[in-house]
């Protein structure tokens, strides 16, 4: 009904509607006749019940006719009474029941005649807003279309813009990848890369393919999806057709309700300026490395504000680092004070006289404290007044340079080995020194003995030891002002000046006192001297050096003669201490060399030699390294050629003292073969000594029956099978029948 009635109002139709809805109400609510029926049926249902059992309760209780009218007439007027009680109750409540619904009635119309007037006024409202709406709608049409003609100026503007920027790349997608705009460059750059043309909707990535630049472009595409803006540098292409670098400007497009709706991206091909940049960091880099490999740092001063700046090597120069003040006050402070004055002063020189800045001076490092030596180069620069306001430069550590140049120079007057002057020092100092104010000078020379020997035996690095040993000597028996060099090879020579030739000899023998306790290797330090003095101006310095060489020479061959079979016995005692089973094998080898001698018929005095010959056939392994000579296993072909050196070795030893040379020459051969094959020479046959021949067949006899270290002992069967093999190739054929017979004691045959 309300929805009738709400039609009705909008189609401006006009109803009663209180007459209406109290018909309604009236027919459904509350009916006269069900009423009035009602209270009949009660009325009727109570009389009728009362007379019935009124009557027969008064004829069962009472039989009196009198007392039963009596009684019959009560009875009407109680029946009257509850009946009219009755009706009033029903007739009261059924009209109460009227009037409430009548006030609830009037109560409604009441609230539905103000529920139609606000409707009539709504109505009247939406009319009113009905025409303000068709008004705003026409002014918004006419507002679209303005602004459209605006969009469309705006548009082609863009447009023409767009098209108008040959360097820019401009392509707008949507959230699926999708060709939602470009311009003709990326058109074309599209074209010239993947060699595809490209149309509105198409996909990008489509375009691109399966290409490592496809993953590329859509990790950068779901960036700017997901509402990211950001630059980056890139590098993208086919590399047959064109590998090209590009600086890209992403950013999301996004809807009214701030929703990502697509990207736009703007390119620029950079690829020349990544080339140029390359080149230049290239280049630059080329100078750190150049800087960094000559020690070279480069620097600018401001002389107004008195600020530096420098290049990264320029701090590891000073060792220094960003924190460190970059002033001039501090550049001051890293200057060692002892070059500070002559640097200020430098400095100056430089700013009169408009001059470049070349110059050498030393600093303290701040990381370590140590001394460096730097050479700034630099140049000033001026203003209009010819005022400095400016010092753009180099700084180079030329420290190694320095202590180059010293080392240079030392070693140009000192000996490297020892320490001591050289001869080129010496010749200088004794010319300046060769006047009459410093006579007398005495002169000393010394020859240090047996330095070939040591080297023979033991290496050079001994023989070195040797020489600083004896240079130390020297040295310490000195003055402060004597002039101590090395002369040459083993010999030294000391100038004395101001000293008598009593003065000389005490140095000699206080240089022996301290000499006397050194040895290397056993052997004890020993220096042959011979002095002389130039007492008057007239005589010649260098008939004086000759004068006390001579000297040295005679007491050096006494001193030699001695030493030499000294040192052949020391060098003998040191190679058994440390292999004595090298002792051991040199006596069983001199016995045989002996009994060979005999068997033979040898002299007593050639026996003798045998007996020696036997005992130092191996001292030539003097030099070997201990390692090779004790190695169970097998030896490697370098170790083998190492063991093969110490005949040679064992001949220059001996051949030393003038007694051995005849020794020596039959050592150099002890491992040559009769067939030639041997070393060191090739020797063969006749031409082997035969010393060397008897030496080879015991020393090999001696090694087949003598365990070693990487295998067993021969039987003395085995060994002799084994000589009889080899006689003729290896050894000496008569003189190995003759072992096997009379030493032996076999059968040859």
């Amino acid at each position: 009904m309300l929805k009738r009635t709400n039609s009705n109002l909008q189609n401006g139709v006009n109803y009663d509607y209180f007459s209406d809805f109290s018909k309604e109400f009236s027919t459904s609510q509350f009916n006269p006749k069900h009423q009035a029926l009602k209270i009949t049926y009660i009325y009727s249902l109570i009389g009728i019940l009362w007379i019935l059992l009124s009557d027969n309760l008064v004829q069962v209780l009472i039989k009196e006719q009198s007392i039963i009218f009596v009684i019959s007439i009560l009875k009407g007027w109680v029946y009257v009474f509850i009946t009219s009680v009755l009706i009033f109750l029903l007739v009261f409540t059924a009209m109460k029941r009227v009037i409430d619904l009548q006030v609830e009635l009037e109560e409604i119309n009441a609230i539905h005649e103000a529920e139609i007037l606000e409707r009539r006024k709504a109505e009247e409202d939406i009319n009113k807003l009905n025409d303000e709406l068709e008004s705003k709608v026409l002014k918004r049409t006419i507002q679209l279309k303005e602004k459209n003609d605006i969009l469309d100026k705006s548009n082609t503007l863009f447009s023409a813009i767009l098209e108008s920027s040959p360097q820019v790349i401009i392509f707008a997608l949507d959230s699926n990848y999708c060709y939602l705009a470009f311009n003709k460059k990326h058109k074309d750059a599209m074209q010239e890369i993947w060699g595809k043309e490209i149309k509105i909707g198409m996909n990008m990535l489509d375009v691109i393919g399966r290409h490592v630049d496809s993953y590329k472009a859509k990790a950068n595409f779901d960036r700017a999806l997901a509402g990211e803006s950001f630059t980056l540098t890139e590098e993208y292409g086919d590399e047959m057709l064109s590998r090209l670098f590009w600086q890209d400007y992403y950013s999301p497009v996004f809807s009214n309700d701030r929703k990502v709706i697509g990207l736009t991206c703007f390119v620029l091909n950079i690829s020349d300026r990544v080339q140029v940049e390359v080149s230049l960091k290239e280049k630059e880099r080329f100078l750190r490395e150049s800087q960094k490999i000559a020690n070279i740092g480069s620097y600018v001063i401001d002389l107004k504000t008195k600020a530096w700046k420098g290049s990264p090597e320029i701090n590891k120069i000073f060792g220094i680092d960003k924190t460190y003040p970059h002033t001039s006050e501090s550049w001051v402070g890293l200057i060692h004070p002892d070059s500070r004055t002559k640097f200020f002063d430098y400095h100056s020189e430089v700013e009169t006289q408009n001059k470049r800045f070349d110059y050498e001076y030393k600093i303290i490092r701040i990381n370590d404290g140590k001394e460096r030596w730097i050479l700034g180069f630099g140049d000033v620069e001026f203003d209009n007044q010819r005022k400095a306001i400016r010092v753009i430069g180099t700084i180079q550590d030329i420290t190694k340079h320095k202590e180059a140049d010293e080392e240079i120079l030392y070693l140009g007057y000192h000996d490297k080995l020892t320490g001591l002057y050289n001869r080129r020092f010496y010749e200088e100092e004794i010319r300046r020194l060769d006047t009459e104010r410093n006579l007398p000078i005495s002169i000393i020379i010394g020859d240090v003995n047996g330095l070939k020997l040591v080297n023979d035996a033991f290496g050079h690095d001994k023989g070195d030891e040797l020489l600083q040993k004896a240079a130390a000597s020297i040295q310490s028996a000195c003055r402060i002002d004597d002039i101590v060099a090395r002369w040459g090879g083993d010999e030294f020579v000391i100038l004395l000046p101001k000293t008598k030739p009593e003065e000389a000899e005490n140095i000699v023998n206080r240089i022996k006192e301290l000499y006397s306790n050194e040895q290397v290797n056993a052997l004890n330090v020993s220096i042959s001297f011979g002095w002389d003095t130039k007492r008057k101006i007239d005589e010649d310095i260098l008939k004086v050096l000759k004068s006390a060489e001579d000297y040295m020479y005679k007491h050096k061959i006494v001193a030699n003669e001695g030493m030499r079979g000294n040192s052949i016995n020391t060098i003998t005692k040191t190679l058994h201490e440390k292999n004595p089973r090298e002792e051991q094998h040199s006596k069983r080898v001199s016995e045989l060399c002996q009994n060979i001698g005999k068997a033979i018929g040898f002299s007593e005095i050639e026996v003798s030699q045998l007996k020696v010959a036997g005992l130092l056939h191996d001292i030539g392994k003097i030099a070997i390294e201990e390692g090779i000579l004790n190695k169970p296993g097998k030896l490697t072909e370098l170790e083998r050629d190492e063991i093969m050196r110490h005949p040679d070795i064992g001949y220059r030893i001996l051949s030393t003292s003038h007694d051995m040379l005849e020794l020596a020459d039959c050592i150099l051969a002890h491992h040559e073969r009769w067939d030639g094959a041997g070393y060191p020479k090739g020797l063969k046959g006749e031409a082997i000594p035969r010393v060397a021949r008897i030496i080879a067949l015991a020393d090999s006899y001696d090694a087949m029956t003598s365990e070693r270290p990487y295998r067993k002992a021969l039987s003395e069967e085995e060994a002799f099978q084994e000589i009889r093999k080899n006689s003729g190739t290896q050894f000496d054929p008569e003189i190995t029948r003759i072992f096997v017979e009379k030493i032996l004691v076999k059968r040859w045959d």
